[in-house]
Protein backbone atom coordinates (compact mmCIF):
# COMPACT_ATOMS: atom_id res chain seq x y z
CA UNK A 1 0.00 0.00 0.00
CA UNK A 2 1.12 3.26 -1.11
CA UNK A 3 0.84 6.48 1.10
CA UNK A 4 1.24 9.74 -0.07
CA UNK A 5 1.37 12.27 2.90
CA UNK A 6 0.00 15.89 2.28
CA UNK A 7 1.33 19.32 3.40
CA UNK A 8 4.48 18.08 4.72
CA UNK A 9 6.40 21.18 3.34
CA UNK A 10 3.56 23.15 6.23
CA UNK A 11 5.56 24.91 8.31
CA UNK A 12 3.90 25.82 12.32
CA UNK A 13 3.79 30.06 12.43
CA UNK A 14 6.64 31.94 13.82
CA UNK A 15 3.43 33.87 16.09
CA UNK A 16 0.83 31.99 17.67
CA UNK A 17 -1.73 34.54 19.13
CA UNK A 18 -4.88 33.29 21.06
CA UNK A 19 -7.07 35.53 23.54
CA UNK A 20 -9.54 38.16 22.34
CA UNK A 21 -10.90 40.05 19.29
CA UNK A 22 -9.72 43.14 18.86
CA UNK A 23 -9.47 45.53 15.80
CA UNK A 24 -6.15 47.45 17.08
CA UNK A 25 -4.82 43.85 17.25
CA UNK A 26 -5.36 43.58 13.20
CA UNK A 27 -4.24 46.57 12.92
CA UNK A 28 -0.74 45.78 14.61
CA UNK A 29 -0.22 42.62 12.93
CA UNK A 30 -0.97 44.86 9.45
CA UNK A 31 1.90 46.96 10.36
CA UNK A 32 4.11 43.99 11.68
CA UNK A 33 3.63 42.30 8.41
CA UNK A 34 4.72 45.10 6.50
CA UNK A 35 8.14 44.96 8.16
CA UNK A 36 8.81 41.57 8.29
CA UNK A 37 6.63 39.44 5.56
CA UNK A 38 8.47 36.83 5.95
CA UNK A 39 6.91 36.49 9.55
CA UNK A 40 3.65 34.14 9.73
CA UNK A 41 0.82 34.11 12.32
CA UNK A 42 -1.60 32.16 13.61
CA UNK A 43 -4.38 33.96 15.57
CA UNK A 44 -7.07 32.31 17.40
CA UNK A 45 -10.28 34.03 19.08
CA UNK A 46 -10.87 32.71 22.02
CA UNK A 47 -11.79 35.91 24.56
CA UNK A 48 -9.27 36.75 27.45
CA UNK A 49 -9.63 33.59 29.40
CA UNK A 50 -9.47 31.46 26.71
CA UNK A 51 -6.37 33.01 25.75
CA UNK A 52 -4.95 32.85 29.09
CA UNK A 53 -5.39 29.57 29.19
CA UNK A 54 -3.32 28.78 26.35
CA UNK A 55 -0.75 30.76 27.51
CA UNK A 56 -0.70 27.74 30.52
CA UNK A 57 -0.86 25.14 28.40
CA UNK A 58 1.54 26.31 26.18
CA UNK A 59 -0.07 26.46 23.15
CA UNK A 60 0.63 30.19 22.51
CA UNK A 61 3.31 32.53 22.32
CA UNK A 62 1.24 35.60 23.78
CA UNK A 63 -2.52 36.87 24.65
CA UNK A 64 -4.65 39.54 24.55
CA UNK A 65 -6.80 40.36 26.95
CA UNK A 66 -8.99 42.90 28.90
CA UNK A 67 -10.12 41.56 31.96
CA UNK A 68 -11.70 43.40 34.37
CA UNK A 69 -11.52 42.46 38.29
CA UNK A 70 -14.92 43.53 39.79
CA UNK A 71 -13.27 43.73 43.42
CA UNK A 72 -10.25 46.25 42.61
CA UNK A 73 -11.93 47.35 39.53
CA UNK A 74 -8.31 47.26 37.52
CA UNK A 75 -7.84 45.15 34.43
CA UNK A 76 -5.72 41.41 33.91
CA UNK A 77 -2.65 41.75 36.34
CA UNK A 78 -4.79 39.68 39.19
CA UNK A 79 -5.79 37.44 35.87
CA UNK A 80 -2.35 36.91 35.66
CA UNK A 81 -1.95 35.80 39.16
CA UNK A 82 -5.54 33.59 38.91
CA UNK A 83 -4.25 31.36 36.27
CA UNK A 84 -1.19 30.04 37.82
CA UNK A 85 0.76 32.34 35.46
CA UNK A 86 2.90 34.53 37.73
CA UNK A 87 6.49 34.26 37.06
CA UNK A 88 5.78 32.94 33.91
CA UNK A 89 4.43 35.09 32.08
CA UNK A 90 4.94 39.09 31.64
CA UNK A 91 2.51 41.58 30.42
CA UNK A 92 2.72 44.38 28.41
CA UNK A 93 0.90 47.88 28.26
CA UNK A 94 -1.79 47.79 25.40
CA UNK A 95 -4.23 51.08 24.53
CA UNK A 96 -7.35 52.13 26.38
CA UNK A 97 -10.85 50.72 24.20
CA UNK A 98 -14.13 52.66 24.50
CA UNK A 99 -17.03 49.47 24.87
CA UNK A 100 -20.55 50.17 24.61
CA UNK A 101 -23.88 49.16 22.86
CA UNK A 102 -23.66 48.49 19.28
CA UNK A 103 -27.43 49.29 17.56
CA UNK A 104 -28.90 50.26 14.05
CA UNK A 105 -28.30 53.48 12.70
CA UNK A 106 -30.85 56.08 13.97
CA UNK A 107 -31.66 53.89 17.02
CA UNK A 108 -34.81 52.66 15.42
CA UNK A 109 -35.56 50.59 19.62
CA UNK A 110 -34.55 53.80 21.44
CA UNK A 111 -32.46 52.21 23.64
CA UNK A 112 -30.95 54.19 25.90
CA UNK A 113 -28.74 52.19 28.30
CA UNK A 114 -28.52 48.73 30.02
CA UNK A 115 -32.30 48.93 31.49
CA UNK A 116 -33.74 48.38 28.45
CA UNK A 117 -31.93 45.16 27.74
CA UNK A 118 -35.20 43.82 30.14
CA UNK A 119 -37.45 45.14 27.22
CA UNK A 120 -39.30 42.35 25.54
CA UNK A 121 -39.27 44.18 22.23
CA UNK A 122 -34.90 44.64 22.33
CA UNK A 123 -33.41 41.15 21.54
CA UNK A 124 -29.71 40.96 22.61
CA UNK A 125 -26.71 39.29 21.17
CA UNK A 126 -23.92 38.35 23.47
CA UNK A 127 -20.09 37.45 23.83
CA UNK A 128 -18.87 34.19 24.53
CA UNK A 129 -18.45 33.41 28.51
CA UNK A 130 -14.50 33.50 28.25
CA UNK A 131 -14.07 36.94 26.72
CA UNK A 132 -13.61 40.62 28.74
CA UNK A 133 -16.51 41.87 27.25
CA UNK A 134 -18.57 39.33 28.27
CA UNK A 135 -17.77 39.81 32.19
CA UNK A 136 -17.85 43.68 31.27
CA UNK A 137 -21.40 42.95 30.58
CA UNK A 138 -21.91 40.73 33.76
CA UNK A 139 -20.43 43.52 35.59
CA UNK A 140 -23.18 46.10 34.82
CA UNK A 141 -25.54 43.56 35.11
CA UNK A 142 -24.80 42.49 38.57
CA UNK A 143 -24.90 45.80 39.62
CA UNK A 144 -28.75 46.45 37.97
CA UNK A 145 -29.43 42.80 39.51
CA UNK A 146 -28.43 44.24 42.61
CA UNK A 147 -30.63 47.14 42.80
CA UNK A 148 -33.40 45.22 42.08
CA UNK A 149 -32.53 43.01 44.59
CA UNK A 150 -32.00 39.94 42.10
CA UNK A 151 -29.22 36.97 41.66
CA UNK A 152 -27.79 38.13 38.38
CA UNK A 153 -29.07 34.70 36.97
CA UNK A 154 -32.29 35.54 37.80
CA UNK A 155 -31.90 39.05 35.81
CA UNK A 156 -30.19 37.11 32.89
CA UNK A 157 -33.20 35.07 32.27
CA UNK A 158 -35.46 38.30 31.59
CA UNK A 159 -32.86 39.63 28.82
CA UNK A 160 -33.69 38.05 25.34
CA UNK A 161 -31.11 36.84 23.65
CA UNK A 162 -28.52 36.96 26.47
CA UNK A 163 -27.64 33.12 26.18
CA UNK A 164 -26.88 33.76 22.35
CA UNK A 165 -23.51 33.83 22.14
CA UNK A 166 -20.42 35.28 19.34
CA UNK A 167 -16.74 35.05 19.33
CA UNK A 168 -15.80 38.44 18.35
CA UNK A 169 -16.93 42.02 17.70
CA UNK A 170 -17.02 41.56 14.25
CA UNK A 171 -19.60 38.46 14.35
CA UNK A 172 -21.93 40.79 16.72
CA UNK A 173 -21.70 43.49 13.87
CA UNK A 174 -23.01 41.42 11.61
CA UNK A 175 -25.87 40.19 13.27
CA UNK A 176 -27.16 43.48 13.99
CA UNK A 177 -26.64 44.69 10.75
CA UNK A 178 -29.10 41.77 9.14
CA UNK A 179 -31.52 42.31 11.88
CA UNK A 180 -30.49 39.28 13.53
CA UNK A 181 -30.86 40.85 16.84
CA UNK A 182 -31.01 44.55 18.43
CA UNK A 183 -28.41 45.24 20.36
CA UNK A 184 -24.55 43.93 21.65
CA UNK A 185 -22.13 45.17 24.18
CA UNK A 186 -18.76 45.76 21.71
CA UNK A 187 -15.86 47.84 21.13
CA UNK A 188 -16.43 51.77 19.04
CA UNK A 189 -14.00 50.55 16.54
CA UNK A 190 -16.37 47.90 15.45
CA UNK A 191 -19.25 50.30 15.35
CA UNK A 192 -17.32 52.74 13.19
CA UNK A 193 -16.44 50.31 10.31
CA UNK A 194 -19.55 48.42 10.37
CA UNK A 195 -21.98 52.12 10.53
CA UNK A 196 -23.38 51.43 13.70
CA UNK A 197 -24.63 53.08 16.19
CA UNK A 198 -22.76 53.95 19.09
CA UNK A 199 -23.83 54.20 23.13
CA UNK A 200 -20.71 54.43 25.45
CA UNK A 201 -20.42 52.50 28.37
CA UNK A 202 -17.20 52.50 29.61
CA UNK A 203 -13.77 52.25 28.62
CA UNK A 204 -11.37 49.80 29.02
CA UNK A 205 -7.54 48.21 29.44
CA UNK A 206 -6.97 45.76 26.59
CA UNK A 207 -3.11 44.03 27.14
CA UNK A 208 -0.50 41.48 26.32
CA UNK A 209 0.31 38.87 27.89
CA UNK A 210 3.44 36.81 27.04
CA UNK A 211 5.23 33.75 28.11
CA UNK A 212 8.24 34.42 29.92
CA UNK A 213 10.20 31.32 27.32
CA UNK A 214 8.71 32.68 24.48
CA UNK A 215 10.34 36.79 25.16
CA UNK A 216 13.46 36.01 22.85
CA UNK A 217 11.71 34.37 19.42
CA UNK A 218 12.58 36.76 16.95
CA UNK A 219 8.86 37.04 16.30
CA UNK A 220 7.56 38.34 19.43
CA UNK A 221 10.56 40.72 19.78
CA UNK A 222 9.23 41.98 16.48
CA UNK A 223 5.53 41.97 17.68
CA UNK A 224 6.34 43.94 20.85
CA UNK A 225 8.69 46.77 19.19
CA UNK A 226 5.67 47.21 16.55
CA UNK A 227 3.74 47.59 19.61
CA UNK A 228 5.78 50.29 21.50
CA UNK A 229 6.44 52.10 18.06
CA UNK A 230 5.28 55.58 17.63
CA UNK A 231 3.75 54.68 13.92
CA UNK A 232 1.36 52.23 15.59
CA UNK A 233 0.73 54.48 18.35
CA UNK A 234 -0.30 57.35 15.19
CA UNK A 235 -2.06 54.77 13.25
CA UNK A 236 -4.13 53.48 15.90
CA UNK A 237 -5.65 56.96 16.66
CA UNK A 238 -5.98 58.08 13.43
CA UNK A 239 -7.39 54.73 12.16
CA UNK A 240 -9.46 52.83 14.28
CA UNK A 241 -12.09 54.81 16.38
CA UNK A 242 -12.37 54.12 19.93
CA UNK A 243 -8.66 52.54 20.55
CA UNK A 244 -6.69 55.22 22.38
CA UNK A 245 -3.05 54.64 23.03
CA UNK A 246 -1.03 55.94 26.10
CA UNK A 247 2.46 56.80 27.06
CA UNK A 248 2.39 53.33 28.74
CA UNK A 249 1.98 51.13 24.97
CA UNK A 250 4.34 48.84 24.32
CA UNK A 251 5.93 49.24 28.56
CA UNK A 252 6.01 46.36 30.34
CA UNK A 253 3.96 46.37 33.30
CA UNK A 254 4.85 43.19 35.16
Amino acid sequence: VKVRLFGIKLKPAHLTIIGSHCLGLETLLRLLREEKPDTSFKVVSTGSMGGLAALRRGLADLAGIHLLDPETGQYNISFIKRYGLEGKTALFRGYLRRQGFLLLKENPKGFKGIEDLLRPDVKLINRNRSSGTRMLLDFYLAKLAEERSLKLEDLAEKIKGYSWEVKSHSAMAMAILQGRADVGLGVESAASLYGLEFIPLATEQYDFAVKLDRLEKPAVKAFLQTLSSERFKEILKVEVKGLLPTPETGRRIL
